[in-house]
C-alpha cells in the first residue's frame, strides 16, 4: 500500500494540486514553496526522514507542471 502511494497516488495530487493552485495564485513559484513544505511536515510526523527523497521529487514535479502551465498560458 505504501508503494502504490508513494508511486502513483501522491504525484497524482501533487500534479492535480500544482496545476489548480498555478491557475488560482497566477504565480509559478507559490505551489512548489508549499509542496515542499507540506511535505516537509507529513515527513517528520507521518512519514520517517527518508521520504526526503520524495519530498525533493515531488517538489520537482510540482515545479516543472508550475512552468508548463505558466509557458501555456502565455
Amino acid at each position: 500500500m505504501e508503494f502504490a502511494l508513494v508511486m502513483f497516488i501522491l504525484p497524482a495530487i501533487v500534479i492535480v494540486t500544482s496545476i489548480i493552485g498555478m491557475l488560482a495564485v497566477k504565480k509559478w513559484f507559490a505551489m512548489p514553496i508549499i509542496t515542499f513544505i507540506v511535505f516537509i511536515i507529513l515527513t517528520f510526523t507521518v512519514f520517517n526522514e527518508t521520504f526526503f527523497i520524495w519530498v525533493v521529487v515531488y517538489t520537482v514535479i510540482s515545479l516543472i507542471i508550475s512552468l508548463l502551465i505558466n509557458l501555456i498560458r502565455r
